[in-house]
């Protein structure tokens, strides 16, 4: 008698736990761990992740599920190899989310779904199909004049020729029907990759490989050596802007592919892909893929396949490409590991540098983590904890200096003009001199829109979201106020909503408004802006990126999408307003975030054969963020900002957790929040300390509403990660039965941003 089989399978539902079937005898050959199976839950039908097959009768099961059959077994393949399945399960533990959540991010759109009516619905989406023209070696036969110039046109054609090419050439489908019925023509049907490359344009000659010099030459020997050594090993290649870690990246990728071992690298931004994507497409031609959410879900599916069949052994990607389905991965590199995109602010709320750091522990692989910033925790661990391996690059390739940096005091300059200006006098006239001089200029401002700001003059009131606590923000192409985190917009009102006067007023600027300005002082100037609202259409990014790395563009204003590893080598001057701005946030980062935005947009000057200069404009000179941007130094900003994280213990002096509670109600929303605290508190004398463990909160987040919905926050800071964990595992167990089914309560562990 055949054993009774069990599989405990996640289900793509915001629930933390496994739900257990029984294995039919005619499934049991197929039901291995990391295949798609359909399953009964409720009243639906869901496809779920397989992710324990075992013979105990102990499984969890939930309510109205106890041990119901799995229907069908999806995939004669698993989807998610051994590694990855752990990788899983580890990031649902940490990051104490749903696992069905967790397994969903690492497959494409579409292979796991909520809710299947038919059996068809499961099927792996194809990929796409035409219909391609072939001459083929028939015997020659009479033809009639159509047919035999339909023929002459299709041989001259380059081969194979889409049915749709052919009829553009003035050959009709008659015509070419007969043509196969002679047997001179051949029209099949084929599989065609969706490819992301036509984006990339590369062009010949474009990107050559160097000699490294004696600092790369040592930094990819720590690499050679760990890789050498066959087990876990974590490296910082903390370089200067312009100091060619790239070119570190691709010998190190070159070793690793030279042992038979697959690499990735993570880039933490859409708009970066393409630049690094050329390099890696000279270098590793048809074995390099690219994984972003800016692919079509055919692309991404066509580029997962080819990774997932050993096709490409090359992964290029944003975030979710931590989870590219490699087998043997050797080498992962996590390019600007500073920055925060790498941060998922959606559950599962993972970090993909850490999550690239567990994998790479998992497959007995090297992982670098580059940046020219590096994030302050991850410098204090290799330089002060030596939980890391630690390189410097000093120097910039080809002993090109550093940008040369001038700080300007923006209250000086309201002084000598009696007014507020956006521009100053010094960074006006050095735009104009590099342009005269056929040179290039970036200006930085990391704000959107045309104004942030509309107020009124007599009552003080402004313009706010409906759904949001937040200022809406005019934008001047499409004369309508914005929020930029729900998208409710409307037209600008003549008059106050609150005291009925038309005192109404723009208060400061956005990238917009100085475009506008740029414009009209420099009217020869062939200008462009890049921020969120110039490149929401499919390729445009690529496109002004493109034009300016191509010299067609003079002048580009942007936000900090311009700042993030780009190479222009004809860029000599940059400009910075409002150095300060992100010092304003409620956030403990805030001045490291700084730090770092001003350093690196600095690094986009003087990559190429001119010296570079940066001109910083500031009213908070004094800060040390700002002032040690300005010297380029990162050891003594490091100095001052450790002994503030540890005087108030954030990390890496404590891990932290935060804690959201949201709802429709606010007075509902503040009960909720002070329910929870109140588990927290009791599981804390079960589990920790109050001297190890402290809670802030609960207290309006500082942005309490969004979306429609209330949030209110808790803070969690200890020093010990295990009764962290501890305490809120027991807290989410317990949040079921809190009103509302803890629907309401989601756990940020490690957050990046506290707003």
């Amino acid at each position: 008698m055949a054993a009774t089989v069990f599989a405990d399978v996640a289900v793509p539902l915001p629930i933390h736990q496994l739900f257990s079937y029984l294995v039919p005898d005619a499934l049991q050959a197929d039901a291995r761990p990391g295949v798609r199976v359909l399953v009964p839950f409720g009243n639906r039908r869901l496809i779920g992740i397989l992710v324990r097959v075992h013979e105990e009768a102990n499984a969890p099961s939930g309510d109205g599920l106890q041990l119901k059959p799995v229907f069908s077994v999806l995939d004669r393949v698993p989807l998610i190899g051994p590694r990855l399945l752990e990788l899983g399960a580890w990031v649902s533990s940490y990051y104490l989310a749903p696992p069905g959540e967790a397994f969903r991010v690492m497959l494409p759109p579409g292979l796991l779904a909520r809710s299947v009516m038919t059996d068809q619905e499961h099927c792996w989406p194809l990929r796409k199909q035409l219909a391609v023209v072939r001459v083929t070696s028939g015997s020659e036969t009479a033809l009639s004049s159509k047919q035999e110039q339909a023929f002459e046109k299709v041989k001259a054609a380059s081969l194979p020729l889409l049915l749709a090419e052919a009829l553009q050439l003035g050959c009709t489908s008659a015509v070419l029907r007969t043509l196969a019925a002679k047997g001179l023509l051949e029209i099949a049907t084929v599989e065609v990759e969706r490819s992301p490359w036509s984006t990339v344009h590369v062009q010949p000659g474009e990107v050559r490989r160097h000699v490294l010099n004696e600092e790369q030459r040592s930094a990819f020997s720590q690499i050679e050596q760990a890789l050498s050594a066959g087990s876990f090993r974590s490296l910082v290649l903390h370089g200067v802007t312009g100091s060619g870690k790239t070119e570190v990246y691709l010998n190190a990728v070159n070793e690793a592919l030279g042992r038979r071992r697959t690499a990735l690298l993570l880039v933490p931004e859409i708009g970066l892909t393409p630049q690094v994507a050329r390099y890696f497409q000279t270098w590793f031609k048809n074995e390099a893929a690219i994984l972003h959410s800016g692919l079509s879900d055919g692309e991404r599916f066509d580029q997962w396949l080819r990774i997932k069949q050993g096709d490409s052994r090359v992964v290029i990607g944003t975030r979710s490409a931590v989870f590219a389905p490699l087998e043997n991965p050797g080498l992962l590199i996590v390019d600007e590991e500073h920055d925060g995109s790498y941060k998922q602010e959606e559950t599962p709320r993972y970090h993909a540098r850490d999550t690239a750091i567990k994998r790479a522990q998992l497959e007995n692989a090297v992982v670098v983590l580059g940046s020219a910033t590096p994030q302050l925790e991850t410098y204090y661990l290799a330089t002060s904890r030596g939980q890391h391996g630690y390189h410097r690059l000093a120097s910039r390739i080809q002993e090109r200096p550093l940008p040369t940096v001038r700080l300007v005091d923006m209250r000086i300059e309201f002084q000598n003009r009696g007014r507020a200006a956006v521009i100053s006098q010094i960074l006006e006239d050095s735009i104009r001199l590099r342009l005269e001089q056929g040179q290039q200029v970036l200006v930085l401002l990391n704000r959107r829109g045309y104004s942030p700001l509309l107020l009124c003059r007599s009552c003080g009131s402004t313009e706010a979201c409906n759904q949001c606590s937040i200022s809406l923000t005019y934008h001047q192409e499409s004369k309508r106020l914005c929020c930029h985190y729900c998208g409710y917009s409307r037209a600008v009102p003549k008059s106050c909503a609150n005291c009925g006067k038309q005192y109404l007023f723009f208060v400061g600027e956005g990238t917009e408004r100085i475009e506008e300005l740029l414009r009209e002082r420099f009217p020869e100037a062939r200008l462009a802006r890049l921020d969120r609202d110039t490149v929401q259409r499919r390729g445009r990014m690529t496109g002004i990126l493109s034009e300016f790395a191509a010299g067609n563009i003079d002048l580009l204003v942007g936000t900090q999408m311009i700042a993030k590893g780009h190479d222009f080598p004809g860029v000599t001057l940059v400009g910075v307003l409002a150095a300060e701005q992100s010092l304003r946030l409620a956030d403990f980062r805030s001045a490291e975030r700084t730090f770092q935005l001003l350093l690196q947009v600095a690094g986009r000057a003087g990559r190429g054969d001119q010296p570079g200069e940066v001109i910083i404009q500031s009213y908070f000179p004094n800060h040390y963020s700002v002032k040690y941007a300005c010297a380029q130094d990162y050891a003594r900003f490091f100095q001052e900002e450790i002994e503030f994280r540890r005087r108030f213990r954030y990390p890496p002096f404590a891990a932290l957790a935060n804690i959201i509670i949201t709802g429709k109600d606010r007075g509902r929303t503040e009960q909720l929040s002070s329910d929870v605290l109140r588990v927290l508190t009791e599981e804390r004398r079960l589990w920790s300390h109050e001297e190890r463990m402290r809670f802030l909160g609960p207290a309006p987040a500082a942005r309490e509403r969004l979306r429609g919905d209330f949030r209110f926050q808790i803070l969690v800071k200890t020093t010990s990660r295990p009764e962290l964990h501890r305490v809120l595992e027991a807290t989410l167990t317990r949040a079921k039965d809190i009103e509302g089914q803890g629907k309401g309560i989601s756990v940020d562990v490690d957050p990046v941003n506290l707003l």
